[in-house]
């Protein structure tokens, strides 16, 4: 066992042989003395071993803090102390020696409880604590964590693990001293100062980059001398374990002409200005805690080793002084020890009559001051009475108003002037009609204001409260309420409080509010439009489809022939009508790409001209606007075609003119308050105006409503402007509608500007050829659409399978795989929809070609799932046979180009 070096390690164990043959000679003499009746006091529970010699300050602080909580236990805990003496370099035996001495010592006292400090006298119990106190559980203290690593695992040891804290320590230093740029750690053979150092820098690493860090290591008072007589004013010393500079404290403290930071109390105090030290009494107090737990039944394996007990900050008031540092910059919870004691803690006593003299002094003489100023008091209380009220309702945010029985003015308050705007010459006449006179000027009705006050005055003990409205727009509240005084009614007091702001408010959130429910009932419309629609999709491809078919097999002379194509064109406006209701409910897909707006504006012009009656102008103005949005160029275009067909109706079949104009703007925050969706910035607003009959306000509030139209049955359907808006929320843009009768109107279109390069147009996919090959696998729940697209298919030339089951469809295939060339699958089905089918055809036979069918491809999810999957083509309902074919077509192509070339045989 290695054990720190001691600097008299024969004189210790001199001591210790005389130790056991004086308590050799006192056992047999006690044997020898005849019987006497022995005493009652139990053994004491508790061994207290201390590495160290009863001189040591450490050893002492650490017993008298296990002593002062033993004692003060309830019931008190008795202890025996055994100084060990081992803190230096033992010879090789000494221990044994130690341990046959202690056998022999307490071979008749059991002990419960083992409290050691510091870490000889812990070593010496790990090693011979089952031979010596086998029952007994041990507290440690004096033990730091990286001590303690190499002996854990004994179910019966527990402690008090020492928290240095060095850096605590160089942290005091640099808020004293903020000029610090050197800190010498003072070290001898035990090497502690080159752990403090490591320490510092681990916990310190910006401070240790301005203050260099040196270790000085002094194993004798001379080189301690050297090392420190000389050192310049911008350097500290911090003390460690260091054997020689403890032992040469007070006069290191003098010859060192820098200030000096301990770690430890009480060993540095005599030698340091102070730092973050560990107290021995607290450490000892905490193991001693420890113990008396053990001794009540807790094990030691259940109560872990304590290591929050942090570091005291300490510095000493006469070092402070020496050195002239400000104690204002102490951290907070720092002590300041030595500080010279104040005449009253000096001379508690005389303190005390003095003070006692002095107040009864100064309470003769404010009684007598008292009773002289008694009348300048009675004198002035009504003067000070009048100023409190007047300050009182001068601070008040209400206009105040005292009236007496008659109505005659008593006073009022700076509010009411300033409330009423009453001129300052009008205040100084102090005539009540004039005033009178000025008030019910303002007001909006004053002869029914005049008459509420009447009849207040016939029921003087009445209250009452009103909202009175003011020419200019401001609104008050007005209280009254009787005036008392000893029970007798004597007037009014009048209250106005200006409401004008919460009424503006207020009314600013019932606008917001209804703004917010027309919202959320334009998007329950557009859930409800949107669920609607796609179950209609599937019944137009069936009506569409055959439809289509039967037009196809007659020849054009036949009678039924004109009707198929009336059949064929109302299912054609029914399909433009589900794509309106889907653009406005957001369910159709979004192909949003940096565009040129003007090019969309002069296409719309262009077709809308060829579609209004030619007594309509229409006028076209681009100018320079430029710039870029990203948008989808079709949905553009549908919108300002609504915007235009609007405004021809408007004109009612006379003549007028339609104005589409693109400018670039800038949108402020007026725009932003009624179009919080917007953000702040440039945008290019498209202006549809015409001079028609315009719209009142009532038709404006429901303008972008559904189905709202104030068309005639069979002009339009209600759902133009629904569809606006809806495209305008898709693309973080907004719609606004001005109008007035008789004066036209206009509707503008806001398009966020982008920064990206505009794409050119795509180039329109050629033709499928009508004649195809291949066996393609159709699966829709719904037997109409299925029986149209097996028809469809068929007259292309593919050979066609129909299931109305997604379980059907791949028991088909399990049975026959190659029967199949391509699968063609609805979207929603029951038992199974069309992306897992398509997940489970890919998988077992990834040579098939799949093409997915659905009524609406909705916010981009369905694409996302296709393209993972690996399907070839998707394509919406109602589709025509060529467009069918042609998705057919090409989804074979994808999957033959997919496949690997077959080898070429050798030739």
């Amino acid at each position: 066992m290695n054990f720190p070096l001691s600097p008299e390690p024969s004189a210790a164990m001199a001591r210790r042989r005389l130790l056991r043959r004086l308590g050799t000679l006192l056992l047999l003499g006690w044997l020898l003395l005849p019987d006497a009746p022995a005493a009652a006091s139990p053994p004491a529970p508790v061994l207290i071993l201390i590495s160290r010699n009863p001189g040591d300050p450490w050893a002492v602080a650490e017993l008298d803090g296990m002593q002062r909580v033993l004692r003060a236990a309830k019931p008190a805990v008795a202890a025996v102390v055994e100084y060990m003496d081992v803190q230096g370099n033992p010879r090789p035996g000494d221990e044994a020696e130690l341990a046959d001495y202690y056998r022999d010592k307490f071979a008749q006292q059991q002990f419960r409880v083992v409290l050691t400090a510091d870490l000889p006298a812990l070593d010496f119990v790990l090693n011979y604590r089952d031979t010596l106190f086998p029952e007994a559980q041990v507290a440690f203290c004096g033990i730091s964590k990286v001590e303690l690593q190499a002996r854990t695992g004994r179910p019966w040891l527990t402690g008090v693990i020492e928290n240095a804290d060095p850096a605590a320590s160089v942290l005091l230093a640099l808020a004293l001293q903020p000029q610090l740029k050197r800190l010498i750690i003072l070290e001898d053979s035990t090497r502690s100062g080159e752990g403090n150092k490591k320490r510092i820098e681990q916990d310190l690493p910006e401070e240790t980059k301005r203050v260099r860090l040196e270790l000085a290591r002094t194993d004798t008072a001379r080189e301690l001398f050297a090392k420190v007589e000389n050192l310049p004013s911008d350097t500290a010393v911090l003390l460690t374990r260091s054997q020689v500079a403890r032992r040469m404290g007070p006069e290191l403290l003098a010859r060192c002409p820098v200030p000096i930071y301990g770690q430890r109390t009480p060993n540095h105090l005599g030698a340091m200005l102070g730092g973050a030290v560990i107290d021995g009494e607290r450490h000892g107090e905490a193991a001693a805690r420890l113990g008396l737990r053990l001794l009540a039944g807790e094990v030691a394996s259940s109560i872990p080793p304590v290591a929050d007990i942090a570091p005291r900050i300490v510095v000493d008031y006469a070092q402070m002084e020496r050195f002239k540092l400000p104690f204002s910059s102490l951290p907070p919870g720092a002590e300041i020890l030595n500080r010279p004691r104040r005449v009253w803690e000096e001379y508690p006593r005389a303190t005390t009559v003095a003070l006692c003299t002095l107040g009864f002094l100064s309470i003769l003489t404010g009684g007598l001051a008292w009773a002289l100023a008694q009348k300048r008091r009675n004198a002035d209380a009504l003067k000070n009475s009048l100023s409190l009220l007047h300050a009182t309702l001068d601070a008040s945010n209400e206009g105040v108003l005292v009236v007496d029985m008659k109505g005659k003015v008593s006073g009022f308050n700076r509010r009411f002037a300033d409330l009423w705007e009453v001129p300052r010459s009008l205040i100084e006449q102090r005539d009540d009609a004039a005033l009178l006179a000025f008030v019910l000027d303002q007001l909006r009705e004053p002869d029914a204001f005049l008459q509420r006050v009447q009849e207040l005055y016939a029921t003087p003990a009445a209250e009452s409260f009103e909202v009175i409205e003011f020419r200019d727009g401001r609104v008050f509240e007005r209280r009254s309420r009787p005036h008392e005084l000893d029970g007798t009614i004597i007037g009014r007091v009048w209250t106005f409080s200006d409401i004008t702001a919460r009424r503006e408010a207020e009314e600013t959130h019932r606008r917001l509010e209804a703004k917010m429910a027309h919202t959320q009932r334009l998007e329950a419309l557009g859930t409800l439009a949107g669920g609607i629609a796609h179950d209609f999709n599937n019944l137009l491809t069936a009506i569409l489809g055959y439809a289509q078919l039967a037009h196809e097999s007659l020849p054009s002379d036949h009678p039924v022939y004109s009707d198929l194509e009336g059949v064929l064109a109302a299912s054609h406006r029914a399909r433009d009508l589900v794509k309106q209701i889907l653009t406005f409910s957001r369910k159709s897909p979004l192909e949003r790409r940096p565009i040129p707006l003007e090019t969309v504006v002069r296409d719309a012009s262009r077709l809308l001209r060829a579609t209004i009656p030619a007594a309509v102008e229409i006028h076209c103005e681009i100018g320079a606007a430029g710039g870029t949005v990203l948008a989808d160029s079709s949905q553009v275009h549908q919108a300002i075609l609504n915007l235009g067909t609007n405004a021809a109706h408007a004109m009612r079949g006379q003549p007028g003119t339609i104005t589409m104009q693109l400018d670039r703007v800038e949108v402020g925050r007026e725009l932003l308050a009624k179009y919080p969706q917007l953000e702040e910035g440039e945008y290019l607003c498209v202006t549809v105006s015409d001079t028609g009959h315009g719209m009142d306000a009532a038709t404006l509030r429901r303008v972008f409503d559904p189905f709202f139209t104030t068309k005639a049955p069979g002009e339009g359907t209600g759902l133009g402007l629904a569809v606006v808006h809806g495209i305008m929320q898709n693309h973080e843009g907004a719609v606004t509608i001005e109008s007035k009768p008789g004066e036209g109107t206009a509707a503008r279109l806001y398009f966020p500007i982008v920064d990206a390069p505009a794409e050119g147009e795509v180039k329109p996919v050629p033709p499928i050829p009508k004649i195809h090959t291949g066996r393609v696998l159709v699966v829709d729940d719904e037997k109409l659409v299925l029986g149209v697209a097996q028809q469809m298919l068929e007259r292309l030339g593919f050979r066609v399978t129909a299931c109305s089951s997604p379980i059907a469809a791949l028991e088909l295939l399990h049975a026959d795989p190659a029967s199949c060339s391509a699968l063609l699958t609805d979207l929603n089905m029951p038992q199974m929809t069309g992306t897992e089918l398509a997940a489970q055809v890919r998988q077992t036979w990834p040579d098939i070609a799949i093409v997915l069918a659905t009524g609406f491809l909705g916010d981009g999810t369905v694409e996302q799932r296709a393209t993972k999957i690996g399907i070839e083509e998707i394509i919406t309902k109602p589709y025509s046979s060529a467009t069918l074919g042609g998705a057919v077509a090409r989804a074979i192509e994808k999957a033959r180009a997919r496949r690997p070339q077959e080898a070429s045989p050798v030739q």
